[in-house]
């Protein structure tokens, strides 16, 4: 049975709304992107990006909630580096 662990707010509300994901200097567009329910165990993965190399990049719920606010949309990962949850820029 999966044990519950919910995700912080301000991370749930810039997951959501993210259409790129600046992983350190690279720009990604997610490949895989899992909004976390009640059911979520810590080791689920809610993001997977590749890069322009093809090198994975992945994050799990307990990465996530572990991380650092920076501000902007923009969080220091233990062990992996800034991410930063990007939306496209609106033209009218």
């Amino acid at each position: 049975m999966k044990s519950i662990h919910p995700i912080r707010q301000d991370i749930l509300s810039n997951l959501c709304q993210a259409d790129l994901i600046q992983f350190n200097d690279d720009v990604l567009r997610p490949d895989y992107l899992l909004i976390p329910d009640e059911s979520s165990s810590k080791d689920d993965i809610l993001l997977e990006c590749t890069g322009a190399n093809g090198q994975a990049f992945d994050l799990t719920l307990d990465e996530l909630n572990q991380a650092q606010y920076l501000g902007d949309g923009a969080y220091l990962v233990k062990h992996r580096g800034m991410i930063r949850f990007l939306q496209m820029a609106a033209v009218h």
